[in-house]
């Protein structure tokens, strides 16, 4: 594998160079001229190169050699095509490295891979459905939007299952473990998700010079040690509100100890604390609710009284985030700002000394950081119009893709991209590997399509309410059907 990965840089960065050579005399241009990639932007700096990256590199995707797909044009249909198919070589390290993927996987079986584009997650979903309606098998596989299209293309019966495709090994660290439990009806897995996607989790930033500034100089340290946990937030947090123009009023112009939206960004306390809107249940296979607990009521407590019994958040809409939220962090006025590893890139210019670090652990008990990805990451899934005989190669092509990107398109995004570009010291690159590692995935993320029960401890915050069972009251007949109704679909599909 190393000696073809090897191969197809070598032709990629020769056609990258003749293309250079026809536009520009080499003695004259420069890199910042000719847009090819400089040394220092070429070089995974010397901390980079570990152990860890070696193994990952070398671990085999255990695929047949020899395959031979005669030039076949594998079809994702999606909304984001660059993440899957990059046209030319640019000197951008991430694309070319994507682009030397699907070199790659042409050359070892002759297979071309073509990403077709709709304009948003809606034309996708309409897309796909009207193709199988069709019955015109344009596409291989599909990548939609989590929410969007979730359950929907389960009850219109719109997919097959990836449980009988072969060479797709769910167990290998390309695939995401815990979509592999988590998604499952009737021991059907619809949807699979993994790096293939090229996720951007959520994490917070910290502003580490004002945390210094209240005796918290190692935030870190606080993370590693174990000790970074809900409460632990809301006592730095609680030290930070300054009326910065003496007015007496506060207002979003003030210093603050945190700020997040009232969407995502809050729904991720719920998965950073260890829990999951809907579970399956072991014995009938059925989807349950999962948010009228005592666990999700001290949850509920505790983000009331993070949000409104101190001045400590200033909590925003998703509208207002940016000018609000971001705007107050880069100007040094919020110690911590939730978002995502994708928003990276925005905070690059900003004067602060900037830290990355993930949510906060329930307690200390809780054995590890968790956090989720943003619905527009997508999961992979398989048009019911997919031939039986046109599995084998769907597998191989698409374990190829993930194998190949977990081992070398990813190191290139997050130990480049990240590591030198956006993320200021090695200790944060230390963080990116505890929010990677703990990605999960949440059955009613996926699968509630906005009906209220995953998206409950948002609900009830935006609502300045605490009261969970009456607001469980409200929504239970809705949601209890709507699953039931979800269970019935892949009980039909199955059988049908």
């Amino acid at each position: 594998m190393k000696t073809k990965r090897t191969l197809a840089w070598i032709l990629a960065l020769l056609m990258l160079a003749s293309s250079l050579a026809a536009c520009s005399a080499p003695e004259e241009a420069s890199a910042e001229e000719t847009g090819a990639p400089s040394a220092e932007a070429e070089t995974v700096p010397e901390e980079a190169e570990t152990e860890d990256v070696d193994s990952r590199a070398s671990l085999s995707d255990n695929l047949p050699e020899g395959l031979d797909y005669e030039g076949y044009e594998f079809r994702i249909f999606t909304y984001s095509p660059t993440a899957y198919e990059v046209e030319e070589l640019t000197g951008d390290v991430v694309e070319d490295s994507k682009y030397a993927r699907n070199l790659d996987i042409q050359e070892r079986f002759n297979a071309v891979i073509k990403a077709i584009a709709t304009p948003g997650i809606a034309e996708l979903d309409a897309g796909l459905k009207a193709s199988v309606m069709a019955g015109d098998h344009a596409y291989d596989i599909a990548i939609p939007h989590q929410i969007q299209s979730g359950p929907g293309f389960i009850n219109g019966d719109v997919i097959r299952p990836w449980n009988d495709v072969p060479y797709i090994d769910a167990t290998r660290p390309w695939w995401n473990q815990t979509i592999n439990e988590t998604i499952r009806i009737l021991d059907q897995q619809y949807y699979i998700a993994g790096y293939i996607t090229m996720p951007t989790p959520f994490c917070m930033y910290a502003n580490k010079g004002l945390l210094a500034d209240y005796g918290y100089e190692d935030i870190y340290g606080i993370v590693k040690e174990g000790t970074w946990t809900l409460d632990k937030l809301a006592e730095i947090t609680s030290k930070a509100y300054v009326d910065l123009d003496g007015g007496g009023t506060v207002d979003t112009t003030d210093q603050y100890g945190i700020s997040f939206n009232n969407d995502n960004t809050t729904l991720n306390f719920m998965y950073s604390s260890g829990m999951y809107s809907v579970i399956i249940d072991e014995t009938t296979g059925m989807p349950v609710p999962n948010v009228f607990n005592d666990k999700m009521i001290s949850l509920i407590d505790k983000m009331y009284n993070l949000i409104y019994e101190g001045n400590q958040t200033l909590f925003t809409t998703y509208n207002t985030q940016k000018e609000q939220g971001i705007g107050g962090f880069h100007e040094g006025r919020i110690l911590f700002l939730c978002g995502g590893v994708g928003d990276l890139a925005t905070h690059r210019d900003a004067d602060i000394d900037l830290g990355v670090i993930p949510y906060p652990k329930w307690d200390e008990a809780q054995d590890t950081y968790h956090t989720h990805v943003d619905a527009w990451n997508g999961m992979l899934c398989i048009p019911k119009t997919a031939q039986d005989s046109d599995l084998e190669r769907t597998g191989v092509i698409v374990e190829a893709m993930a194998a190949y990107t977990y081992k070398f398109v990813i190191p290139d995004y997050y130990d480049v991209a990240l590591g030198t570009k956006y993320v200021r010291d090695e200790q944060s690159r230390e963080m990116l590997d505890l929010i990677f590692d703990g990605v999960v995935y949440d059955f009613g993320y996926i699968f509630d399509s906005w009906n209220g029960c995953t998206w409950t401890l948002p609900n009830l915050m935006t609502q300045k309410k605490t009261d969970l069972a009456s607001y469980w009251k409200g929504i239970e007949k809705k949601v209890n059907k709507f699953y039931e109704k979800l269970y019935k679909s892949v009980e039909e599909n199955a059988n049908g």
